[in-house]
């Protein structure tokens, strides 16, 4: 049988190395805070992914840049921010050119790949952030603007 002073100090290890794995893991995965907002970013760049495939799917129908997000007929949820529930900015640069806009609550983690169909690199700092997108593919193009 193990002496008293040897249970609490077995019991003091124990209690050190689970504080210790706990501030781990937060360190390499940050806290639930970040986390949700890399979800709640993570939701607006696939909602930005929908949007630019539908800009591209008008394009190929009109041969025009449609006028605003509603004359693509997506749910309003897919064409506003999850949490404000703001519109995303969209405006047309040029007649094969136009500008998505979102506010991101953290800097995407993201390796700079592009994903999808669509060869937009949806990598973003936290704060306003603007892609300038090009009909041909969904190809970004220029620097991405703040």
């Amino acid at each position: 049988m193990m002496p008293r002073h040897g249970v609490r100090l077995l019991a003091i290890v124990a209690s050190l190395g689970m504080a210790a794995a706990i501030v781990a893991g937060l360190g390499v995965l940050g806290s639930p805070m970040h986390q949700r907002a890399l979800q709640l970013d993570s939701r607006r760049v696939s909602d930005l992914t929908v949007i630019s495939m539908q800009v591209s799917a008008y394009w190929s129908l009109h041969k025009s840049l449609p006028p605003d997000l509603a004359s693509l007929k997506l749910a309003q949820s897919m064409t506003s921010d999850p949490v404000s529930g703001a519109a995303f900015e969209y405006a047309t640069t040029g007649k094969e050119t136009y500008r998505l806009c979102a506010n991101f609550d953290a800097a995407s983690e993201s390796d700079g790949r592009s994903y999808g169909a669509f060869n937009v690199r949806w990598n973003h700092p936290a704060g306003r952030y603007c892609f300038d997108i090009g009909t041909k593919y969904g190809v970004e193009v220029g620097e991405p603007m703040r």
